[in-house]
């Protein structure tokens, strides 16, 4: 299995987790541990202070980024970052010369030392003081016309230019900041090293051919962009922000290995004899093949139009256009999806890891390799609940299940991962808002509203929920009312109770009407009659920041409800309105009864039993037509049972 560099992540919470650290370039230390002192000299990587009071007292050298996100930490003769910097606390740093990436600082400060910064500046709402005097948001360009303009850009190469003349030459071996070349002929006959956005776009109708030069330039860290442009990069072997090319643009990386996002539009190509590793998303645009004989990984989405990578093993994402063969694939991280139609002749032989299944569509694919699947929805495609790690069911529109975790969203399936999961247990707790015990969940809930499934993966689910039903609490108010997370808000008002809600809330009443309505009951023989009750109906409205809900629109500051008596029960009753029907009480609970038009003059009875409507029909008709509510004479006047 094809495998690449990862980032080794530590967490230190104490002196003994640092002595297991082994520094390399690709190594991130994010520091928990409080009121320590580490020694070193040098830290190769990357550091992250999230423990107050951390001290450094020797470190000089980071060779990687640096973080710092909690106070009063100590870094008193730390001299040089080499990658980006941010600053979100105070911090002793009285020795830092010099930042060689981004430079990133919210407090206000003073860096007596400070004389070099490689990348872009922030300091937003913050006064941070150099040695050069108060530092400002981000740099000048230098506008470089003519060769003399060049010969006098600062030999430590941080700058950021804009080269517009023709016949130019830049004789620096390092680059730290941004270039951007709109000039013919501009030549880089000593650079190697870039950190920072390359941009090269052409005004002529006919781009520019060939004519810059870059016989050195090894390695980029930052963008590439082309616009109406060629160019050869002959021994560049890694860049690890992303490619972009436009506008009929042609781009040639014959020692290319590595690469962040590739991006190929409007008529461009580019060659890549020798990348293996696409560290983002590759997408291509063309008419003409573009060959990647040599790649092996895309880290995000492998567009697969008219791109051609027979050796490819690990992708996130797949996106298929056509019949292709994957002989070599291995594992795909993310999903599978056909942009067009599903070909059941799509080969995936040596397929052995899916991230995610959910499309009933593909259910021909064959993958005679598949061990395993992460995350898998159930139904989708026969017996792959067998081999998935996490098996989700669809209860309803709002919520799928695992037999441990919950996720609460409206979008479909795999794309409800991008919300919170939540463990089981928290689910029981809000069950236990509306529900008394399991069994009463059982027969109100389960067997009314959730999608059935018979198989024992689901059977699980249901037994982990029965399990818990005794340990666990209900959800206290203010810990879900507190919750950032909308859906989730939502979701426990939905069972905590619009009539507690509002109670909760101070809810305001602004309407309320009574009307006699006739009901039908039975005796004890089963004979009918009729009996008149009056009932009572009020509307309420609740301020939507009380709620804690943005809601979208300037007049939408107020929620509403509807609260009824009922009259079997002496109980109250409530439901949730539409703006439109406050100021009505009785076409306000009219107006939770929605029904197809056409069947409105057949209707014999209503009965009504809390949310569950039941609609009687004086003959059997078929349902077409707009869906509209009910007005408050059709409701009364049909209604014959309520409870």
């Amino acid at each position: 299995m094809h495998t690449t560099d990862t980032i080794k992540k530590y967490k230190i919470f104490s002196g003994e987790d640092w002595a297991n650290i082994v520094f390399d370039e690709h190594t991130l230390i994010e520091m928990y541990a409080k009121n320590v002192t580490f020694h070193c000299t040098e830290i190769q990587g990357s550091l992250v202070l999230r423990g107050e009071e951390c001290r450094f007292p020797e470190l000089k050298l980071i060779t990687g980024n640096l973080s710092i996100d909690a106070k009063n930490c100590e870094l008193p003769k730390l001299e040089t970052v080499e990658r980006h910097f941010t600053m979100h606390c105070h911090t002793v740093m009285n020795s830092l010369k010099q930042v060689r990436g981004n430079f990133k600082c919210i407090v206000d400060t003073t860096f007596k030392n400070l004389e070099t910064i490689g990348g872009c500046i922030s300091v937003k709402n913050a006064t941070v003081n150099t040695r050069n005097g108060k530092l400002l948001k981000t740099r000048d360009v230098i506008l470089v016309q003519y060769q003399f303009q060049a010969d006098l850009l600062l030999k430590d190469g941080i700058f950021d230019i804009n080269i517009l003349g023709d016949n130019i030459t830049i004789p620096h071996q390092e680059i730290r900041g941004k270039i951007t070349i709109v000039g013919r002929n501009v030549s880089f006959p000593n650079l190697e090293f870039v950190q920072g956005t390359l941009r090269i776009r052409s005004e002529y109708h006919i781009g520019h051919k060939f004519t810059h030069h870059f016989p050195f330039l090894k390695k980029l860290i930052g963008n590439l962009k082309f616009e109406n442009t060629g160019v050869s990069f002959p021994v560049l072997q890694e860049t690890s922000g992303s490619i972009h090319m436009e506008n009929g643009s042609y781009v040639t990386f014959p020692a290319l290995e590595k690469s962040g996002n590739i991006m190929l539009n409007g008529r461009s190509r580019g060659s890549f004899p020798v990348l293996t590793d696409i560290n983002g998303n590759f997408i291509y645009n063309g008419s003409e093949k573009c060959e990647l004989n040599a790649l092996r990984y895309v880290k995000g989405v492998f567009n697969t139009y008219n791109a051609v990578a027979p050796n490819i093993a690990e992708v996130g994402d797949l996106i298929i256009h056509e019949t292709d063969r994957f002989e070599h694939l291995q594992k795909v991280n993310g999903k599978i999806q056909f942009l067009y139609n599903v070909n059941p002749e799509t080969c995936f032989k040596s397929l052995e890891y899916l991230g995610e299944w959910g499309d009933s569509r593909m259910n021909g694919l064959k993958f005679p390799a598949l061990k395993c699947i992460n995350n898998y929805l159930y139904g989708t495609y026969d017996g792959f609940e067998h081999i998935a790690k996490n098996v989700y069911f669809k209860i309803n529109n709002n919520l799928h299940l695992t037999k441990d975790h919950f996720i609460i969203s409206r979008t479909s399936f795999p794309y409800i991962f991008q919300e919170k999961r939540y463990p089981l247990r928290k689910l029981v707790g809000i069950l236990k808002l509306r529900h008394s015990s399991f069994q009463n969940f059982e027969t109100r809930e389960y067997e009314r509203q959730w999608e059935s499934y018979t198989t024992p993966f689901f059977k699980q689910v249901l037994d982990k929920i029965e399990s818990l039903w005794m340990e666990v609490e209900p959800m206290k108010y203010e810990k879900f009312f507190k919750a950032e997370d909308r859906n989730f808000k939502l979701f426990c008002f939905s069972y905590y109770g619009v009539g507690n809600l509002m109670e909760k809330l101070e809810a305001q009443k602004i309407n309320e009407k009574e009307i006699e309505v006739t009901y039908q009951e039975y005796d004890e023989n089963g004979n009918a009659k009729l009996i008149r009750k009056v009932n009572r109906y009020e509307v309420h409205e609740v301020e939507n920041r009380k709620l804690g809900v943005f809601i979208w629109g300037r007049r939408a500051e107020y929620s509403y409800a509807v609260k009824c008596y009922c009259p079997s029960t002496e109980k109250e009753h409530w439901l949730w309105i539409e703006e439109g029907y406050k100021g009505d009480a009785l076409t306000a609970i009219a107006s939770t009864f929605r029904i197809h038009s056409n069947l409105i003059p057949y209707i014999k009875c209503l009965k009504r039993q809390g949310d569950l409507l039941i609609c009687e029909l004086k003959e059997k008709i078929t349902p077409t037509g707009e869906i509209r509510p009910l007005t408050a004479s059709e409701y009364f006047n049909l209604l014959r049972a309520e409870t």
